[in-house]
């Protein structure tokens, strides 16, 4: 190198050079822990359905999450917790109510959506301060860490430091033992299916059902699979989002946000407009219509008006520049979309109800009011935030509203409370504007709400199979017999099954006759 070249300085590289983000350090922990909850999920969950298990498993994941993170050093955030929380009281939910299976499935997927979430921020705070494409990054990036999170686990284990020490006998020992044991089960089950004597002689000693075995194991790693995945980022200090934050800069003015929001709001005026003898009459039907064209169908309808009209303002907050979204001509345009919007709404409540004063309650119908209360405390939220000009705090609390509205739901047990209603209205005789004759409860419909609906049936059991086929009564009771005789186990007690199974017992015996009509 020449003097000159030493002295010029030296050019930036043309491709500036970006260093990889730090790699977890190497852990026993991570794995062990995975496949410890997948053990104890497997055996909790093996051959039985959901119960006082789920309650255990969520606190057990939870548990370790939050004690990896603190042995660690870090603290956990509030959010993180808090999201534990909840999937803990989904799981509590499984063990006091017997849910229907709508909203059990519903129960599942926010369970695993806060433990997925509540895991991966664990340790870094900002998941309240995430707008909704952020919230729904997380969310993407935790189901594909849920893919490769375990097969992380293992390549971040010490391989290195498993080496059993010159000397040490016992441990020499037992890496042969465990060595010794796989091949001993594969050949023996082979050798013991060959020869049905050398099978009956070694019988005693162990069961060669490989396949069983086989199973187990799959089951017990899909498990480990699963819980390494909620726990990867958690226990391995990952961040929770590995979407890249791109940002559109909002370009848009007023005018072209107002045309397409002023438009929206000009709709719906129309729309309530044409809805208002309904309002005023309170009952009355379009001319032609039936009750499954305009409530069914109509309340569905509405909803997705509502919800993507939330999705619609997000978007159009987002596109606006800031300096137009805090002027007021902005804010009164969305107040001008929200508050016709209410009354869209309100409409939707008000097919809900013409519907329950017809046809009562059923588990769609209360499915359908949750999501309703939903939208309306998100909508509220999100009318604050634009009035504000600040919606970045808008995702994490609507997630919540969800959660909370769930968790609600299975409160109020669903299966007794739509089998008291529709029997009540029975044995009560309600008719009203939109029905002139009384209703009769379907003993069938109620019995597939679950073990909640039990106790109603059998303190109306004459009242719901009266008027009926000869049979029809003992039916319903082999029915209870068959589904509820057996005690509900250690793993999946369940308070309503308990109810149930103390309530069944008390009925008259089963019949001798097995061919019972289908349900």
């Amino acid at each position: 190198m020449t003097q000159a070249e030493a002295l010029s300085p030296r050019e930036p590289s043309a491709t500036p050079q970006v260093s990889a983000p730090p790699r977890p350090a190497r852990a026993a922990f991570p794995l062990l822990a995975a496949l410890g909850v997948g053990l104890a999920a497997h055996l909790l969950t093996r051959s039985t359905g959901a119960g006082v298990n789920l309650a255990l498993l969520s606190a057990l994941f939870a548990g370790i999450a939050v004690w990896g993170t603190v042995r660690r050093g870090a603290v956990p955030t509030p959010e993180g917790l808090t999201l534990l929380g909840v999937a803990v009281a989904f799981g509590v939910g499984f063990t006091l109510r017997g849910v229907p299976s709508g909203l059990a499935f519903l129960n599942s997927v926010a369970m695993v959506t806060a433990l997925l979430l509540g895991a991966a921020f664990l340790r870094f705070p900002g998941l309240s301060a995430l707008g909704v494409g952020g919230m729904l990054g997380s969310a993407v990036t935790g189901g594909l860490r849920l893919v490769y999170g375990p097969l992380a686990l293992l390549e971040r284990f010490p391989w290195a430091r498993v080496r059993p020490a010159r000397g040490a006998g016992v441990t020499r020992a037992l890496v042969g033992v465990l060595l010794t044991v796989p091949v001993l089960l594969v050949f023996g089950s082979l050798l013991g299916r060959a020869d049905q004597g050398f099978g009956q002689m070694v019988s005693h000693l162990l069961d060669w059902r490989l396949d069983g075995l086989f199973r187990d194991g799959v089951t017990w790693l899909w498990w480990a699979a699963l819980a390494g995945g909620l726990l990867y980022p958690a226990v391995m200090s990952l961040r929770p989002s590995v979407v890249p934050d791109v940002r559109v800069p909002p370009r848009l003015g007023l005018v072209e946000t107002g045309l397409p929001l002023g438009a929206l709001s000009a709709l719906f005026v129309a729309f309530v407009v044409t809805q208002l003898p309904y309002f005023l009459s309170g009952s009355a039907l379009p001319e032609g219509l039936t009750f499954a064209t305009y409530i069914r169908q109509g309340f569905g309808e509405l909803m997705t008006v509502a919800f993507l009209t939330l999705s619609v303002l997000l978007g159009a907050f987002a596109l606006t520049r800031p300096d137009v979204r805090a002027g007021l001509p902005y804010r009164l345009l969305n107040l001008a979309v929200l508050l016709p919007l209410a009354l869209v709404i309100l409409s939707a409540a008000n097919r809900w109800r013409m519907y329950t004063l017809a046809y009562g309650l059923s588990e769609t119908r209360v499915l359908g009011a949750a999501f309703l209360i939903w939208v309306v405390l998100t909508l509220a939220w999100l009318a604050r935030g634009l009035w504000r000009a600040d919606v970045r705090r808008f995702a994490f609390p609507a997630l919540l509203a969800g959660f909370v509205t769930l968790l609600g739901t299975t409160a109020i047990d669903p299966a007794d409370l739509i089998a008291r209603v529709n029997v009540h209205r029975q044995v009560a005789g309600v008719t009203n504007e939109l029905r002139t004759t009384t209703q009769h409860a379907s003993v069938w419909e109620l019995l597939r709400l679950g073990a909640g609906s039990v106790p109603v049936i059998a303190l109306n059991l004459d009242v719901l199979t009266r008027g009926q086929a000869a049979g029809v009564r003992q039916n319903v009771i082999d029915t209870l017999h068959d589904r509820y005789d057996a005690a509900p186990g250690l793993r999946e007690w369940n308070l309503a099954e308990a109810r149930a199974h103390a309530l069944v017992r008390t009925l008259p015996p089963r019949s001798a006759n097995i061919d019972r009509p289908s349900d």
